[in-house]
């Protein structure tokens, strides 16, 4: 196990304004779908389970990604569990789209949502790589 001192909050808010911006926005981003999570269709309410997806993966990585960090600090290896959690959804989600089974406002959402989890699964999987080539 990682002596790790401080919080992986902590060791975020040592961090540039602009990965703690980029931080938020993920956060947000994926809190949205919750206010999209419940729609009305033919008269009757509904479960959109892509909502529940993209929350349940967000929460699922985020723990893994507090385990990942009492284990081995802050290391560019802390991108996995986005990786293993946010891509089957990401990919879910855009091959829902792509086939246009999504209509305004959750649509919108969704330009938003693959955007800014495409971003950041670009972004993690360049990380991983890093590290595994030994860029810590």
């Amino acid at each position: 196990m990682n002596d790790v001192t401080t919080s992986l909050g902590d060791a975020i808010a040592t961090q540039g304004v602009f990965l703690q911006g980029w931080v938020m926005v993920l956060v947000g981003t994926h809190l949205i779908s919750l206010l999209l999570s419940v729609y009305k269709q033919d008269g009757k309410f509904k479960i959109r389970y892509e909502s529940l997806a993209i929350v349940g993966s967000f929460f699922v990585a985020g723990a893994s990604i507090s385990w990942l960090y009492e284990q081995v600090g802050y290391v560019r290896l802390l991108g996995l569990p986005h990786l293993i959690f946010w891509t089957p959804v990401f990919v879910w989600v855009l091959s829902r789209a792509l086939k246009g089974q999504y209509s305004a406002p959750f649509k919108q959402y969704v330009y938003l949502y693959l955007t800014v989890a495409g971003v950041s699964l670009a972004i993690d999987t360049l990380d991983v790589v890093r590290y595994l080539l030994g860029d810590t």
